[in-house]
């Protein structure tokens, strides 16, 4: 598993977010759709910080993925679609 460099914090569109893939630190960004998507999903009703830590495994495995795919995208966004 990754190590975490980047410390989690809320942005307008999300959470943004770091994880290592092959030694390389990638930026990441899980919009705020996506995360009320997994809340939903989950049965939680909680805040968008909160759905983020209940659900980060599943989340840096998915952008973990992402990144070993080849896509190249700063931050390497996180949409719904990553989630269906």
């Amino acid at each position: 598993m990754g190590k975490i460099v980047l410390e989690p914090g809320l942005t307008e569109q999300g959470v943004r977010f770091s994880v290592e893939v092959d030694a390389v630190e990638r930026e990441c960004l899980i919009l705020k759709s996506a995360l009320a998507h997994l809340c939903k999903l989950q049965g939680f009703t909680m805040d968008f910080m909160n759905t983020y830590r209940a659900c980060e495994a599943r989340i840096h495995s998915v952008a973990r993925r992402l990144a070993a795919a080849g896509n190249q995208d700063t931050p390497l966004v996180l949409s719904t679609a990553c989630f269906n």
